[in-house]
């Protein structure tokens, strides 16, 4: 299955975080974004029912269930909305029918 469609866009307060919004209305499927992201060595920070917060060495992903996810880099080679795209695609690579409920 395709990634679905997302927008990426910079915070204006903060130039390292970045706000990524997917176009589907379906909420994401925390369980499943958790497994995912642990076979890809990101380590679960916080969970709670709408929103988990993972980190890696090159981002801290903070997932909401309603369909954002707000990225804090830490790896300066990480520069522009290309970059955080495909980051993200690398994450959903897999079959992402179960990363939405």
């Amino acid at each position: 299955m395709n990634v679905p469609k997302f927008t990426v866009n910079r915070c204006s307060k903060n130039p390292k975080r970045w706000n990524v919004y997917f176009d589907t209305s379906k909420p994401f499927n925390l369980r499943t974004i958790q497994q995912l992201l642990e076979k890809k060595q990101y380590q679960v920070l916080a969970t709670t029912p709408s929103v988990s917060v993972f980190r890696s060495k090159k981002a801290r992903l903070t997932w909401h269930t309603q369909g954002f996810i707000q990225v804090d880099l830490y790896d300066p080679s990480i520069q522009n909305s290309k970059d955080i795209k495909h980051l993200i695609k690398d994450i959903l690579v897999l079959d992402t029918k179960d990363i939405f409920r």
